[in-house]
């Protein structure tokens, strides 16, 4: 047994290697190198200049590449405060990182209305963290339009902890805004990070969530907070009525004091319109009725999709990925433009 353990590492060792050169020369995702996220630094967001590549899965669907631009954000160009700009805040759906970055919602919505816009939006992102960032972005830019796509979920994970993110605390009748900071990536990490083969796993094969499940029975797993919470809201009526009061009166304050109009863009179900459940009611969809009772503008994508599906048009990347493709982006992008056309401040 002694005689053969030698040579079966040194197999094993070969073999990774083996890999790891192999796999240099098909498109394995990168991520975007996050850079860290504390008091100082609100908004998470890549390494400005890294370049980046994206697909999706073992087999390496939706491949693009690009460069970060000088924030950290995919997009076609750099950012620069410009009291012409419109920034649209969001999540996974904003930074779309199936599709490049001239189909998207932002630069489409740009291009129809001859201003800047700038795509501030990270994968994971909540309610919660579309305030910071709305912030965050009107302090850096002093750009006059605030634009907030609304997603499935969007308040629900607003009061659950994630790492690097930040999230709602209710205590004792009393809502407080926490984050859970990221630390600048160790020197180990960031060698991880280089490897090929370890980003193929991680980011292609997402082997972090697939294990578990793979071997977790769900009878033996309790229900999360997060999963309770998603779908109606902030876990019991009072906190939600009051994450809600908390985040329209801090979109309310921007506006006040800076001079910016918060405008939110209300998405349909995830999946495809058609696929929401009849009469259901989303916590996104609660939150938007109550910005609307409050003033806002609110601008509803749900019709337009809903046309878009009836007369053929795929709106999403299923069965790979159940974002927005590039239909989508557009049909979002006019009807977000023509709203602001059509109400001015």
């Amino acid at each position: 047994m002694k005689n053969c353990f030698l040579p079966l590492v040194i197999g094993m060792l070969l073999t990774v290697m083996l890999l790891e050169l192999l796999l240099h020369a098909f498109p394995v995702s990168t991520g975007y190198a996050f850079m860290a996220v504390d008091a100082g630094h609100p908004v998470l967001h890549g390494t400005p200049g890294f370049q980046y590549v994206y697909s999706k899965d073992w087999s390496f669907h939706l491949e693009n590449y690009g460069r970060l631009n000088n924030y950290g954000f995919r997009s076609s160009y750099d950012y620069a405060p410009n009291s012409d700009a419109v920034v649209m805040i969001g999540n996974s759906f904003v930074q779309a990182d199936a599709i490049r970055p001239p189909d998207t919602m932002t630069e489409r919505l740009g291009a129809l209305l001859h201003r800047p816009a700038y795509a501030v939006g990270v994968d994971g992102f909540a309610l919660v963290d579309y305030l910071v960032a709305a912030r965050w972005a009107n302090a850096t830019f002093r750009a006059p339009t605030l634009l907030v796509l609304l997603t499935s979920g969007d308040l629900g994970h607003s009061c659950t902890p994630r790492p690097a993110q930040h999230f709602l605390r209710f205590t004792n009748g009393t809502i407080s805004l926490e984050v859970i900071d990221r630390p600048i990536p160790s020197l180990s990490r960031r060698l991880a990070n280089d490897s090929k083969l370890f980003r193929y796993l991680y980011d292609n094969l997402h082997v972090g969530t697939n294990w578990p499940r793979g071997w977790r029975r769900d009878d033996d797993e309790a229900p999360r907070p997060a999963a309770l919470a998603g779908p109606a809201g902030c876990a019991d009526p009072a906190f939600d009525d009051a994450a809600t009061r908390y985040l329209l009166n801090g979109f309310r304050h921007i506006e006040v004091t800076d001079d910016a109009r918060v405008i939110f863009v209300l998405a349909p179900h995830y999946r495809g319109e058609q696929q929401a459940p009849a009469g259901a009611v989303r916590d996104v969809d609660g939150f938007a009725d109550r910005a609307a009772d409050d003033g806002f503008a609110v601008v509803r994508l749900d019709t337009a999709f809903a046309a878009a599906l009836r007369s053929g048009i795929s709106l999403d990347l299923l069965p790979i990925d159940g974002h927005w493709n590039a239909a989508a982006n557009d049909i979002a992008a006019q009807v977000t433009a023509a709203a602001l056309v059509n109400s001015p401040r």
